[in-house]
């Protein structure tokens, strides 16, 4: 059966509208980490820039747990949890990646800035 040309026009703009949705959504979602880290325990939400380099301890109720942001990306090399998959987990730097350690409940996710946001580094 042939298609009328038209037909065949619309089918190929509707392609590219939707192809054109899927990149700027990722380009969106998934934007360089020019935000901050949030870091979340059971006590408390830290904030922490991802513009410098820092070593970061924070507590959970199994002991502590080690991060260190190098290089604009986070990544926790050490914790007191029985497995340690967490730290086998690769470095994050995009906005919505994270990084769980679910034994010490903490969560590593990188968050975009919002122009009027300052970083302080204390607990929210």
């Amino acid at each position: 059966m042939r298609r009328l040309p038209t037909t065949i026009i619309a089918d190929l703009l509707i392609f590219l509208l939707l192809v054109a949705a899927v990149v700027g959504i990722s380009f969106m979602t998934y934007s360089p980490g020019s935000g901050y880290l949030e870091v979340r325990t059971n006590e408390a939400v830290f904030r922490y820039s991802m513009s410098s380099d820092q070593h970061i301890e924070v507590d959970g109720p199994l002991g502590k747990t080690q991060i260190i942001i190098e290089d604009g990306a986070a990544k926790i090399v050490d914790s007191s949890c029985p497995t340690k998959s967490c730290t086998l987990q690769k470095p994050i730097s995009l906005s919505g990646k994270w990084i769980a350690c679910l034994p010490n409940h903490v969560l590593l996710t990188i968050v975009g800035a919002p122009a009027d946001l300052e970083v302080d580094d204390v607990a929210i």
